[in-house]
């Protein structure tokens, strides 16, 4: 196992100091102990593969070498094996393969913070959290910042920081009693710190990412870019997550990587060190894709998964219905998240229903899909909350829909919407048709689903300031699902109709 092989290496005096140090990095786990369906409806990821990677790459590594485990959050919330047991399969599985620190990334808040506390007090790898705070401001007493650990003899200093974005990411309640400050000075203040207490390298682990171009090397922007090139204390490395996104990039010379998600990948940076002190330079860097079958076996890993995925068979291997065809996430508007708002809509028997694409989390393949399949789909088990509303805040909420800079990134059932996005915010849309083929009347009354994730953002807290009926439906968004798969005729049609249309289309 990987956990074995973090032992200080034998130098000869010719190599006295470490020459290498080898910082193998992942992000956004997710609870995927299984491996995850890709676009092109191949398995994926997972822990048996993740594991055989990072110990390929420490097995591979130059010599004299040390090495040193870490991600970047996001670890627990994400599988039906996972959830179940609330993240503790995660927390084995970390500890089995020699973690040394994982930033706290915004969905472990998903339990609220009493369950992320017992997962901390669980773990042996430091989870941190620099910038979060109590609500008073003050340092929360159970939440680490940063932490020291030594490898090959030379101390290497670890922060953890989450984006402020997690605000716009979490449901308000979950995160009451706690803040998120600005990362930027919270960082050079530990950074002095952690040099001061004899750290030689100090690397940050970062919830908060970044899109590359195709490579991940160029055209980089996002909150972690942007970070970067704020601090004013020097790092040896970024480790990024939350975008599930492929980095792999510098910003000031500094290496900033981010290794997709569920395992799918592994990052690598290699830092040299001269022997007697002095700064480190970086030698490499790269993004690994993880392909299944891997080299290395790690027994400790696969007892861990065969555990948790036997507590759940029962529910996870329960056959809900058969797809016509393969339902991928490509792009910003597919089928899949059309068939979620028709499921969604249909339970709250309801005019419009709209979905977060942020909700949709896996792809399905054809043929029999499960239980187990649906809830990595839909892992956060969201309540649906149906409002009554005239025409009119329908009608804004839709142009919230579409007012962002990018395509729109939400999916909608029951409703046609038509806009240019050349006017101005709030009057892009052109036309509104309904499922029963008239337009939306502005003195009209109709009736919306959303989930209590979107219920609780701006918009949807302005929909809700204008409802006169509102009310928390039985189903939870995948209890909407399933029973609305399971009541199609079989196999289910795939809805490949265009819901939302820019007027250039």
């Amino acid at each position: 196992a990987y956990a074995a092989m973090q032992r200080p290496f034998e130098q000869s005096p010719s190599t006295a100091g470490v020459v290498r140090l080898r910082i193998i990095a992942t992000n956004d786990f997710h609870g995927a102990l299984d491996p995850v369906i890709d676009d092109g409806g191949a398995a994926r990821g997972g822990a048996s593969a993740m594991a055989a990677a990072v110990e390929r790459d420490a097995r591979e590594c130059p010599r004299p070498c040390a090495t040193l485990l870490v991600d970047a959050g996001d670890l627990f919330q994400g599988s039906a094996a996972s959830n179940l047991s609330f993240g503790r399969p995660v927390v084995s599985l970390y500890d089995d393969l020699g973690y040394a620190a994982t930033a706290a990334g915004n969905h472990e808040f998903d339990w609220g913070t009493d369950t992320l506390r017992a997962r901390v007090r669980e773990a042996r790898f430091a989870i941190l959290g620099a910038n979060v705070l109590a609500s008073d401001g003050q340092r929360l007493s159970w939440l680490r910042a940063d932490t020291i650990v030594e490898r090959g003899g030379v101390r290497v200093g670890i922060i953890g920081v989450i984006g402020p974005e997690t605000y716009t990411s979490i449901i308000p309640d979950q995160v009451r009693d706690v803040r998120f400050t600005d990362p930027a000075p919270v960082i050079d203040s530990l950074t002095r710190a952690l040099r001061a207490s004899g750290a030689r390298i100090v690397i940050v682990l970062a919830h908060s990412g970044a899109f590359c171009s195709r490579g991940g090397s160029s055209g980089c922007h996002g909150e972690i870019i942007d970070l970067a090139g704020r601090l004013s204390e020097h790092v040896d490395a970024i480790v990024s997550g939350h975008t599930h996104s492929l980095v792999d990039t510098r910003v000031h010379g500094v290496p900033i990587v981010q290794a997709r998600s569920s395992g799918r990948a592994v990052a690598v940076v290699d830092l040299a060190l001269p022997p007697g002190g002095g700064a480190a330079t970086v030698l490499a860097q790269r993004v690994d894709d993880v392909t299944p079958g891997g080299a290395y076996a790690d027994a400790g890993a696969d007892s861990i998964v065969r555990a948790a995925d036997a507590r759940v068979a029962g529910l996870e291997q329960r056959p809900v219905a058969r797809l016509a065809e393969a339902l991928p996430r490509d792009g910003t508007q597919y089928p899949l998240g059309n068939l979620i708002a028709d499921a969604q809509r249909w339970a709250g028997k309801a005019d419009v229903a709209a979905v977060n694409n942020g909700g949709i989390r896996q792809n399905l393949a054809a043929g029999v899909v499960t239980w187990g399949e649906l809830f990595a789909v839909q892992p956060f088990d969201n309540a649906l909350q149906r409002f009554t509303v005239p025409g009119s805040a329908l009608r804004a909420y839709l142009e919230h829909l579409v007012d962002g800079s990018g395509p729109p990134r939400t999916h909608v059932s029951g409703v046609t919407i038509t806009y240019d996005s050349l006017r101005a915010p709030g009057h892009r849309i052109t036309a509104v048709r309904l499922a029963t083929g008239g337009e939306l009347r502005d003195d009209g009354r109709y009736t919306i689903v959303l989930n209590d994730f979107m219920a609780t953002g701006r918009d949807g807290l302005e929909l809700a300031s204008a409802a006169a009926g509102r009310e928390t439906l039985a189903s939870s968004d995948l209890d909407a699902l399933t029973s609305y798969l399971s009541s199609r005729p079989q196999p289910v049609a795939v809805p490949h109709d265009h819901r939302i249309i820019a007027a250039s289309q």
